[in-house]
C-alpha cells in the first residue's frame, strides 16, 4: 500500500503527523515530498516544481491523498495571500484532472478548506491589513450576513455603520476578492468529484462561526455540493490540521474494504452537546462527521466495537489549556473524571482496545486526566492519544491513529505515537507554553511571536522543562523506555507551535 502524500503546509502536525501514523503499518508506505519543495510559511511553494515531482511519483503509488490548497496555491497561509486570477487558479488544479487521466488506477483523495476569517486583528497568517483591520473585516461580514438573514438591532445596526465607514474600500475589496476566488475553486474540485477524477473530499472547516464570511461561503459550497448529490463523496465538517491524517485513515480503510466498528465512551452526560471553542456545532455532530470521514462507523455497544473511543470532554463550559489550574466548576459537578477513567480501565480488563481523545480543554490536554490514567497503569494499554489545537485537531488526529493502530506491526511504534503526542499536546501545550511566554521569554528579551534571535535557547529551555515534567507525572507509565532524544525545534519561529525530533529507547 503505497500512498503519495501532499500535506496542507510544512508544520509537523501536516507533514510528521500523518508519517508517524502510517511507520504503524509495514505493509504502508507514505511517499512525501522533500521540504524543499514546500511552502514555507508565507512564502508559497514553486508549485511547478512539486508538480513535477508529484507527476514522477504517481505512478508508482496506489493512491494519492492532495491539499488543494499546496498543489494549487502553494500552502496554507498562501492561499489567504495570493493575487492570482480564477484563471491561473484553474489551470493549476486542472493537473489533477491530467494526472488521473494519464494514471486512470490512481485513486486520489484531496481536502480544500473554506478560507477563515479571524475575529481578531493580526497578520500573523493573513495579510499585512488584517493587524488594523482584521476584527473590523470579521465584524463587517458577520452584521452583513446577519442583517440579511435575521435583521439587525438598533445597537448593531449602528457598530455596522461605523465599521464601514472605518473599514477602506480597498481592504474590503481585496480581503472579499480572494474569497470569491477560492470559492469558485472550492467549487470546481467539487466538480471534479462528479467527474469521477477525485474518490473523496474533505472540507474542514478552520475557525468558522455561524455569521460572516465563511458562513456565506459555506452556504454556497453545501449547495454545490446537494445539488450535484455528492454528499456521500464530499464531506464538510470543522477542522484543517488533522485532515492529512484523517484522509490516511480513509485511504486505509477503503484500500483495505474494512470499516473499523467504534463505540464511543464520553466523560460527561453532556459531551456530545457541548459546542467546543473555535466550532459552531455540538461536539457530537462534529465527532460523528470525523468517523464518517476517517471510513469508520460507530456501534451502539462495546462488545461488538474494534476499539472504543473515550472521550474526554468539558463538564459544561470549555476553557482553554493555560487555564487548567483553575478549571470551571462544571469541570467537576457535571463531570466525573474518576468514573470515566475507571470505565476506562473496566474495558481493557475486558481485552478491549481503547483510543483517548483528550478535547476537555482547547489548544491543550488535561492533566488531572494525565495523571489518572497513569495512577491507574492505563497509558501503557493504550490504542492512541491526542489533545491538541482544537476539538477536531484532536479527534481526527487520535481516530487515524488508531484506525491505522489496530493491528499495529511494533508495539514500540504505538507507544511512541502515544509519548509524542503527550509531550507535544499535554506538557508543553498545557503545561510549559504560556509558563514560558508570562516568566522565561521576557528575562531573555523575547515574546510569543519574536524570538529575538534567541530560538536556540528558547527550544533547549521547552526540552529541559518537557523531560521534567515528563520524570514527574509518569511515574508508572512507560518505564521501558528513554526518551533518548527530546530535540524541539520551532517551525514558524513562535510559541503556537513546536515540532520535536523524538526518539525513545526500550
Amino acid at each position: 500500500m503505497k500512498i503519495l502524500y501532499i500535506p496542507l503546509d510544512e508544520r509537523p502536525c501536516n507533514y510528521l503527523y500523518p508519517q508517524m501514523i502510517g511507520r504503524l503499518q509495514q505493509e504502508m508506505e507514505l511517499v512525501v515530498p522533500p521540504m524543499e519543495l514546500l511552502s514555507q510559511k508565507k512564502t508559497p511553494a514553486d508549485i511547478s516544481k512539486l508538480w513535477n515531482w508529484v507527476n514522477q511519483q504517481a505512478p508508482t503509488c496506489d493512491a494519492g491523498i492532495f491539499s488543494i490548497e499546496m498543489l494549487v496555491y502553494g500552502g496554507l497561509l498562501p492561499s489567504r495571500l495570493h493575487q492570482a486570477s480564477v484563471e491561473e487558479l484553474t489551470a493549476t488544479l486542472n493537473k489533477v484532472k491530467t494526472l488521473k487521466e494519464h494514471h486512470p488506477e490512481f485513486r486520489i483523495y484531496a481536502s480544500n478548506l473554506i478560507m477563515r476569517t479571524p475575529h481578531y486583528d493580526s497578520s500573523e497568517e493573513e495579510p499585512d491589513y488584517y493587524a488594523d483591520y482584521g476584527e473590523r473585516i470579521f465584524n463587517w461580514a458577520w452584521f452583513t450576513d446577519k442583517k440579511e438573514r435575521e435583521g439587525l438591532t438598533a445597537e448593531e445596526a449602528s457598530k455596522l455603520e461605523q465599521i464601514s465607514r472605518e473599514l477602506p474600500e480597498e481592504v474590503l475589496a481585496d480581503y472579499s476578492e480572494r474569497r470569491k476566488k477560492n470559492v469558485a475553486i472550492n467549487k470546481q474540485v467539487i466538480s471534479l468529484v462528479k467527474e469521477g477524477v477525485i474518490e473523496f473530499l474533505s472540507i474542514p472547516q478552520d475557525d468558522s462561526a455561524p455569521y460572516g464570511f465563511t458562513a456565506l461561503d459555506q452556504k454556497e459550497v453545501v449547495g454545490a455540493v446537494i445539488s450535484q448529490r455528492l454528499q456521500a463523496k464530499v464531506h464538510m465538517y470543522p477542522g484543517a490540521d488533522e485532515v492529512g491524517c484523517t484522509l490516511l485513515a480513509r485511504v486505509y480503510t477503503e484500500l483495505r474494504k474494512h470499516k473499523p466498528k467504534i463505540y464511543l465512551l464520553f466523560s460527561s452526560v453532556h459531551s456530545e452537546t457541548i459546542i467546543p471553542l473555535y466550532e459552531d456545532r455540538p461536539l457530537g455532530e462534529s465527532l460523528r462527521s470525523h468517523i464518517l470521514a476517517a471510513g469508520a462507523i460507530v456501534v451502539d455497544n462495546a462488545a461488538e466495537a474494534d476499539f472504543v473511543l473515550a472521550v474526554n470532554t468539558a463538564g459544561k463550559v470549555m476553557m482553554e489549556a493555560w487555564d487548567n489550574p483553575v478549571k470551571d466548576i462544571t469541570y467537576s459537578t457535571f463531570r466525573n473524571l474518576r468514573y470515566f477513567t475507571a470505565q476506562i480501565e473496566a474495558l481493557m480488563a475486558q481485552g478491549k482496545k481503547v483510543a483517548v481523545a483528550d478535547v476537555a480543554f482547547a489548544n491543550g490536554g488535561e492533566t488531572e486526566l494525565v495523571q489518572l490514567m497513569d495512577d491507574l497503569n492505563l497509558w501503557n494499554k493504550t490504542l492512541a492519544y491526542a489533545g491538541w489545537n482544537t476539538n477536531c485537531n484532536t479527534i481526527g488526529t487520535v481516530l487515524a491513529t488508531a484506525i491505522i493502530g489496530l493491528e499495529a506491526d511494533s508495539q514500540q511504534e504505538i507507544d511512541f505515537n502515544k509519548i509524542y503526542h503527550l509531550l507535544e499536546g499535554w506538557a508543553y501545550q498545557t503545561a510549559i507554553r504560556m509558563d514560558m511566554v508570562k516568566h522565561y521569554l521576557p528575562s531573555i528579551g523575547a515574546s510569543y511571536y519574536d524570538f529575538n534571535n534567541k530560538e536556540k535557547e528558547i527550544n533547549l529551555e521547552m526540552e529541559s522543562r518537557m523531560r521534567q515534567l515528563w520524570s514527574e507525572m509518569m511515574q508508572h507509565s512507560f518505564r521501558q523506555y528513554q526518551l533518548d532524544q527530546v530535540a524541539v525545534f520551532s517551525p514558524w519561529h513562535r510559541m503556537f507551535e513546536i515540532g520535536i525530533n523524538l526518539s525513545i529507547q526500550s
